[in-house]
């Protein structure tokens, strides 16, 4: 019985000429895929600002429109102002950013006489760049509450509600 001695393709010679020739695909697919994965978690960061700036802007409508059911200021600029005061951030209260060029506008709508039961609506809403290096228009974030009137209203409202 004789065995025939075989070199076998395992040998370290040709390992070495293997990943001689497969030495760069690694890093020329990373080289491939890095720009889109940082992409995408640009994108995925500007997102969750802006769900966070719409979550905001719905809890100070709300607010807003609470105090202005049970009549707690006596002119609408205070609820604006008050409205204001309760954003979450600087940014939102005044602006002046590439997300958020300008401040946040406040609506507040009541139904002509403002009676006990009438509906009244506040109104968010600010202008934000998605991805504030990209040129585009401007999307509108919006918060709107509705409540009705507990008491008759002793302003008159401001601004439009879309």
């Amino acid at each position: 019985m004789g065995f025939a001695m075989r070199r076998s393709s395992g040998t370290p010679s040709a390992r070495r000429s293997r990943l001689g020739r497969e030495s760069g695909q690694a890093v020329v697919e990373f080289a491939m895929v890095v720009p889109i994965l940082c992409v995408l978690v640009l994108v995925l960061v500007d997102f969750g600002k802006a769900m966070n700036y719409w979550l905001d802007l719905n809890h100070v409508a709300s607010e807003v429109a609470r105090k202005a059911a049970v009549n707690t200021f006596p002119t609408a600029g205070e609820y604006q102002s008050y409205a204001l005061d309760k954003l979450e951030t600087n940014e939102l209260r005044a602006g002046g950013t590439d997300a958020i060029p300008a401040a946040a506008n406040v609506a507040i709508c009541l139904p002509e006489g403002g009676d006990v039961g009438d509906p009244v609506t506040v109104q968010v809403s600010v202008g934000y760049h998605w991805i504030p290096f990209i040129d585009h228009t401007d999307w509108q974030i919006r918060g709107t509450a509705t409540m009705r009137l507990e008491q008759k209203a002793l302003f008159s409202g401001v601004g439009t509600c879309a």
